[in-house]
């Protein structure tokens, strides 16, 4: 263990040293012991040299005849020595830091001064010849002691130095001279020169101890310092300081490299002007946002926190939030803010992505992908809220007549254009507050708003008549003018019924309006229902008529003109249905089609017809007629050869009716398919010649071996005259097949004047009741 006195020591030594310091920090406090020693020491040895020329005055009748020249001498070079000295330290304080050397020349220096000026009080009393000048000595000496101590407070070496020599001076000055308190003097000098020792070393260990806090936070604001440069050189962050108004007077280098200004540039700017105004990103973890909110905070005077600012760099978006607290002098005076930029940029946009990408998202699942248009989700959200909202609404369904044939004959893509331009159109006719969307394929709809109470119906129609309207107008896809006409069916209620009510009304009156010709409007009434509900029960019995044989055929004979004989019979499909009897195809053949169900009766048809023919005549045809479902359909050829095969018959005995409609719809596919039958034997003949699409380019492009005139030209004969417009087009077209080797028939022969106009116009084959009614296989005549 340690001695009790090194303990001491070790404490005493505390009072003008650092013993445990860093070599640096205790150089800074020898520096600084020093230098405030040597500041004074000039003016201190002026001052000695005052003082003791007065008392050498007062004295000078009591030394003549002494040899005191070289006391003088001694005196003022010790003193001229000692300041010296000190302005020298002083010269070189800004070139190196003063050391221990400088210390012992000082300590040198203070004992000459103190040594002679020792002499002279000592020698200065027992030359005094009265008692005036001996007071005077002793006044002088204690201030002398006493203000050497306090020039040297900070060095307390030169202040031992001093106060020894002096004190005991002055003690040996009491001791020789006569006088009755001498004991209790030199006693009195002794506990001044005690009580000087403590203070002077209390004064002294308050000046280490200042200086031991300066160096203890200089090293902390050089750590701090280096902290902070580390934290700006490694982090996007940056710090900043400003006025209270927000004008720069600290800015890390971080924020000027972003912005590419210089700190001097920066420095005395207002923190808010560095930001744009404008919101650059919107996010939902946005609080307070923009220089208007950053400003707004500090003109508070509180403390803050993740007020978020914006800037362009270099054509990115950076974002931070700003955080500070305010500066405060002293006395307490707010002076200004301290604050950290924290970057935020890759956390926002990440947000702003995510939030771009949600609502892509919800875009997509609520808009048609096409043309913009909500689809049918969004749809059904907007109808599920209108009843809610109260008053007379309605939903309008549209549905594009004949769209499949513009996506057969020119492509999806010039459908899918057909569909935006339609969809474009209907943008601009819808009235405002109605809502618009696109359900799928052609299928579009209209949700209408603010109808009126009174007079509902009528505003239902003027609106939509618009709509009809605007679509009848022809619209050019690539090099083809194209109709884009559409069916609508609406229903409407006074927030009576649910959405969902109002669209399956709306979708009754669509069908409706698609089977009674099309471009046209219904509004729902009730025996629509009836005839939904029929139609859906004929498709369901029509399912099962082919596998329960309820289907049958009848066969009307084509026959020469001239002679009257057969040379073929065209099947006629008959339904025998259970409940509502012998049906004729117009009653049920438009729903096999719509239905798909007509692929596989009309197959059925075809074998069954074959069938019969192998029992007729060789020379006898059998004519079949052929849906424009199955035309379209790829596999269509395959399955009549195959038929024919397994059935036997010869191809040549074997002609498909074909009608207009099925040529208009995929023209390419119909020729190609035409072009296999004919390869293969088959016949072809155009059925209903002379109506809807009929053109002379059908009879040169597409290989036929007959055409068939509709029944409507045979019911005209009869009322016109044999020069009428009638005859004239029938001799024409009998003429165009005779150049292309194309057999005529006409159809709807009935009476026997009929007949005759056929013959004198050179027509040479005819078809119907005028040589008989349809009849089963098993009825028609022989040969």
């Amino acid at each position: 263990m340690k001695r009790w006195g090194d303990v001491r020591w070790a404490h005493l030594r505390e009072c003008w040293a650092l013993p445990k310091a860093t070599p640096q920090v205790r150089s800074v406090l020898l520096n600084g012991q020093l230098r405030n020693l040597m500041r004074v020491v000039p003016w201190y040895a002026a001052s000695n040299v005052y003082t003791a020329g007065g008392v050498f005055y007062v004295l000078w009748p009591f030394v003549q005849g002494q040899p005191w020249q070289p006391w003088l001498i001694g005196f003022l070079v010790s003193q001229l020595l000692w300041a010296g000295h000190a302005l020298a330290c002083l010269r070189r304080a800004g070139e190196r830091a003063l050391d221990i050397r400088d210390m012992h020349l000082s300590a040198i220096c203070c004992a000459l001064c103190a040594l002679f000026c020792g002499l002279g009080i000592y020698f200065g009393a027992l030359f005094a010849g009265d008692e005036g000048s001996r007071l005077l000595l002793s006044a002088y000496t204690p201030g002398l002691i006493a203000t050497g101590v306090l020039v040297s407070i900070t060095t307390p070496l030169l202040a031992f130095i001093w106060l020894s020599i002096l004190t005991t001076a002055a003690c040996l000055m009491v001791a020789r001279l006569d006088f009755l308190a001498q004991g209790m003097t030199i006693i009195q000098l002794c506990c001044y020169a005690l009580m000087l020792t403590v203070a002077l070393l209390f004064a002294s260990r308050l000046f280490v101890k200042r200086i031991e806090a300066e160096q203890a936070a200089e090293q902390q604001r050089q750590i701090v310092g280096l902290l902070l440069r580390d934290f700006e050189a490694d982090a996007h962050d940056w710090l900043w300081e400003s006025t209270r108004s927000g004008e720069l007077t600290r800015v890390g280098m971080r924020l000027c490299e972003l912005l590419g200004q210089s700190q001097a540039e920066l420095l005395g700017r207002p923190l808010a002007s560095l930001f744009t105004q404008e919101r650059l990103l919107s996010v939902g973890s946005d609080g307070e946002v923009g220089p208007t909110a950053l400003q707004q905070r500090m003109n508070a005077g509180l403390a803050f926190g993740g007020v978020v600012v914006e800037s362009q760099v270099g054509g990115e978006v950076r974002s931070w939030t700003l955080s500070a607290k305010p500066l405060h002098s002293a006395n307490g005076i707010w002076t200004g803010w301290r604050g950290v930029g924290a970057d935020v940029s890759d956390a926002r946009a990440r947000e702003a992505d995510g939030v771009r990408r949600e609502r892509h998202l919800h875009h997509l699942a609520h808009h048609d992908a096409l043309t913009g248009l909500p689809n049918r989700r969004a749809f059904l959200e907007l109808a599920t809220q209108q009843p809610a909202l109260g008053g007379c609404w309605a939903v309008a369904l549209l549905d594009l007549d004949h769209f499949k044939t513009v996506n057969d004959s020119l492509g999806h893509d010039a459908g899918d254009e057909l569909l935006v331009a339609v969809a474009q159109r209907l943008r601009d006719t819808t009235a405002d507050g109605d809502a618009l969307a696109r359900l799928g394929g052609d299928e579009f709809a209209l949700l209408l708003r603010q109808l009126p109470a009174q007079g509902c119906e009528r505003e239902i129609e003027r609106r939509l008549h618009a709509v009809l309207e605007a679509l009848r107008r022809p619209e050019r896809i690539r090099e083809f003018r194209v109709d884009a006409r559409a069916s609508i069916g609406v229903s409407w209620t006074d927030s009576v019924l649910a959405a969902h009510d109002l669209l399956r009304q709306a979708d009754t009156a669509l069908y409706v309006a698609k089977n009674e010709g099309r471009d046209t409007l219904r509004l729902y009434a009730p025996g629509m229902n009836d005839r939904l509900r029929a139609r859906l029960a004929m498709v369901s019995d029509l399912s099962l008529a082919v596998e329960h044989g309820q289907f049958e055929l009848d066969y009307m004979s084509l026959r020469d003109a001239a002679t009257l004989k057969v040379q073929g019979y065209e099947a006629l499909l008959r339904w025998q249905h259970p409940r509502h009897g012998r049906l004729s195809p117009a009653h049920f053949v438009p729903v096999a089609e719509e239905s798909g169900l007509i692929t596989q009766i009309g197959l059925w048809v075809l074998e069954r017809a074959c069938t019969d023919a192998l029992s007729w005549p060789e020379h006898v045809l059998v004519a079949v007629n052929v849906s424009p479902v199955q035309m379209a359909l790829p596999t269509f050829v395959d399955a009549v050869v195959n038929i024919v095969q397994r059935v036997g018959l010869p191809p040549s005995r074997l002609e498909l009716e074909i009608t207009e409609t099925a040529l208009t719809q995929n023209p390419g596919q119909a020729r190609a398919a035409l072009q296999r039958l004919r390869m293969l034997g088959i016949r072809t003949a155009i059925d209903d010649f002379g109506v809807g699409y009929s053109s002379m380019a059908q009879l040169r492009e597409l290989p036929f071996d007959r055409i068939k005139l509709d029944q409507s030209f045979a019911a005209t004969l009869l009322n016109e005259p044999a020069d009428g417009m009638t005859h004239s087009i029938i001799a024409s077209v009998v003429m165009l097949a005779d150049t292309m080797h194309l057999d005529v028939t006409a159809e709807g022969v009935e009476q026997d004047e009929q007949l005759r106009a056929l013959r004198s116009l050179n027509c040479r084959t005819v078809q119907g009741y005028l040589f008989g009614s349809p009849a089963a296989a098993g009825r028609l005549p022989a040969g």
